[in-house]
């Protein structure tokens, strides 16, 4: 018989491989972490630093231009950078020199390097000028667009995804149309521009030939909250500059809607404030928006502020002012104005008033009060004063005890409207014409017979 020697002590009996596999642990997956937090980190990186290039100064592009187009000409290539074609293709490609015949060389040198090229900076910066230059109709933006399409494909991340934003990106004709479509679709077009590669929206060729196709797709809707919000989230937006060129006939698109109506005092109001917020009161200011506005939409916006001038002077006094005599005399010239007798007004404030206009009357951060109104300096500011256009007369009328004056508007010591700075008493001393408020009805018939 044959014994079997005997097992070591420590000695763990083997295992089959059945018993291996069902004694086997689970596998266990890592999953990856979400991509959500790395997706915005990048947004902002390209949001803060979009541009790889260096954009020269106005100064130096005449200097860029010509040198490459001596380096095309005799085709010199030694100790220049790609950062330098790119800077100086901003240059050639610019307003100014876009058309110029003598860089034509230029432009087919850079047309022929679009086709070449491999993926990298400089093919994803030629889009970028693309973009920026974007003319419609002009030869060069038809040509780059010819020369970009070929190379979509080989594109970067920020362009990819504009191109899958907007897939007409390099049709030159239907460009601006789509874009203006895309950006209708959207709460904020200037926030969305900038998330799908155009760090700059106001200033980029391409939304600049968008934006009267997008206008004209509000127009007709600018009577409601929603599109109001849509078009002021793009003229003045939270994370950008107020829009300058071009805003125009967005404004006008708006105020048009109020030819013939009148909005509701708290819509007016903020209408105004923000109007002129952002781009000056038309009475102070006659450049930038208001050179070539439509006069019958300025006149739309200069009732207004007529009518919110009269309020908030009217408003002042009846909340600092405890007298029975003023509540009649302030139904009075709202009347008139209701009656369309009064041209424009304009609001002096004292000191007192004018602090406790800005606490009370004025939406917060929508108006410069230094420049929102004059000031009364006379009577160390504790007198404020309307001062009014009825017909050829001008009409000063003062809270408290101050009389009403009336001047010719001829009378060279007749108060301007619109002035930074008024003397209460200087006025009444030069007043041909007055009378106290001692009695409302003789007081108001004076003012109706000599207006």
């Amino acid at each position: 018989m044959t014994v079997s020697e005997p097992s070591e002590p420590n000695e763990r009996p083997r295992m089959s491989l059945s018993e291996m596999l069902s004694r086997s642990q689970p596998l266990r997956t890592r999953a990856l972490p979400p991509l959500d937090q790395i997706k915005r980190s990048v947004e902002r990186v390209l949001t803060r630093w979009p541009d790889a290039v260096f954009t020269p100064e106005d100064r130096d592009r005449e200097r860029l231009a010509q040198n490459m187009l001596s380096r095309v000409s005799h085709w010199q290539w030694k100790t220049i950078t790609t950062q330098r074609v790119i800077s100086a293709a901003i240059a050639v490609f610019d307003g100014e020199r876009c058309e110029r015949p003598d860089l034509t060389p230029v432009r087919e040198f850079y047309y022929s390097e679009i086709a070449s090229r491999e993926p990298g900076t400089f093919l994803d910066s030629m889009v970028g000028i693309y973009i920026e230059s974007f003319t419609p109709g002009a030869r060069h933006t038809l040509q780059l667009a010819r020369a970009l399409e070929k190379r979509a494909s080989d594109l970067g991340g920020r362009y990819r995804k504009l191109l899958g934003a907007l897939p007409d990106l390099f049709g030159p004709d239907a460009a601006p149309a789509s874009l203006a479509g895309v950006m209708h679709e959207v709460d904020d077009a200037y926030r969305m521009l900038q998330s799908i590669g155009l760090s700059r929206p106001h200033t980029a060729g391409l939304a600049k030939a968008a934006q009267k196709p997008f206008f004209d797709r509000l127009a007709p809707d600018l009577a409601n909250a929603e599109a109001r919000r849509k078009l002021f989230n793009w003229l003045t937006p939270q994370n950008g500059p107020v829009l300058q060129a071009g805003a125009g006939p967005a404004v006008e698109a708006l105020l048009s809607v109020w030819r013939e109506r009148t909005p509701p005092d708290a819509l007016r109001n903020e209408l105004s404030e923000t109007i002129i917020a952002a781009w000056n009161d038309p009475r102070l200011h006659t450049g930038g928006i208001w050179s070539g506005f439509d006069p019958n939409l300025r006149a739309v916006l200069l009732r207004w502020l007529t009518h919110q001038d009269m309020k908030f002077f009217c408003d002042m006094v009846t909340a600092t002012q405890d007298n029975h005599m003023w509540p009649p005399r302030r139904n009075f010239w709202l009347k008139l104005y209701r009656d369309k007798m009064i041209d424009e007004a304009w609001v002096a404030f004292g000191s007192d008033a004018l602090a406790y206009a800005q606490r009370n009357f004025v939406r917060k951060g929508k108006a410069d009060m230094g420049r929102r109104f004059g000031r009364q300096l006379d009577r160390r500011g504790s007198t404020s004063l309307l001062i009014m256009r009825i017909g050829n007369k001008i009409v000063v009328d003062g809270c408290h005890s101050y009389k009403t004056h009336i001047f010719r508007m001829n009378d060279r010591n007749a108060p301007k409207l619109y002035e930074r700075e008024y003397y209460c008493d200087d006025i009444m001393r030069a007043s041909p014409n007055s009378k106290p408020h001692n009695s409302i009805d003789s007081w108001s018939q004076w003012v109706l017979q000599n207006v």
